[in-house]
């Protein structure tokens, strides 16, 4: 395999692997059926408020990559 052919197919790889992490979180609803087969990542905004943002992306079980976005409550938000 020459450099050039390397470099091209680590330039695929990576390529499909972005645009796979770019794909907008559906807005969970109460009552979805997730199929979370493995949590790639929860990215939630650290906040002061009562509640923030917060978005999961999970592998289902044919292999596919799947975000949902989901209202987090914020830590301090229930304390007496």
């Amino acid at each position: 395999m020459t450099f050039s052919k390397a470099i091209a197919i680590a330039t695929f790889t990576l390529g499909t692997s972005v645009s796979t992490f770019a794909q907008t979180a559906t807005p969970y609803q109460y009552g979805m059926d997730l199929d979370i087969d493995h949590v790639i990542s929860v990215d939630a905004k650290a906040t002061t408020g009562h509640a923030s943002t917060a978005t999961l992306t999970y592998r289902d079980s044919d292999g596919q990559v799947q975000k949902v976005s989901y209202i987090r409550p914020a830590i301090n938000a229930n304390q007496n």
